[in-house]
């Protein structure tokens, strides 16, 4: 076979696996849910108030990696986080709960930026390799 033809013979190929599996990408399956337990509050741990429960969201949250750091270097350490907000009223911890919810669970998302661009880049490399040998 010449170059063109091959050329060619692959192309078609190409075409024909793409042709062949999009129909099957777009099929949609049906969406199933169910129950689960709250994260908040653990197993065998009933909170009977609502500072209760936003004490132990903030409990949760000062367990991060970064809030702990960041609680490090302004000289403070766990147990005077902790007579702190033990000395708060409840709408000052509800408060403190509510913004903890916006503290990423699995800490500052580096490692996930890191992930996609490194797919991207293997992607792009396998694309244009696929394209010099076709």
């Amino acid at each position: 076979m010449n170059r063109l033809t091959l050329r060619k013979f692959n192309l078609s190929i190409i075409f024909l696996i793409l042709f062949t599996f999009t129909p099957v990408a777009l099929i949609q399956s049906t969406a199933q849910a169910a129950m689960v337990d709250s994260q908040m509050i653990e197993e065998g741990q009933n909170a009977s108030t609502l500072r209760e429960i936003n004490e132990k969201k903030v409990r949760r949250a000062l367990e991060n990696k970064i809030v702990a750091e960041k609680l490090k270097s302004h000289g403070l350490t766990a147990e005077e986080v902790s007579n702190k907000i033990a000395s708060m009223s409840d709408e000052q911890v509800h408060q403190i709960a509510s913004l903890s919810d916006r503290i990423p669970a699995g800490g500052d998302g580096a490692t996930g930026v890191i992930i996609a661009i490194l797919v991207i880049v293997a992607l792009v490399l396998l694309i244009v390799f696929l394209w010099k040998r076709v």
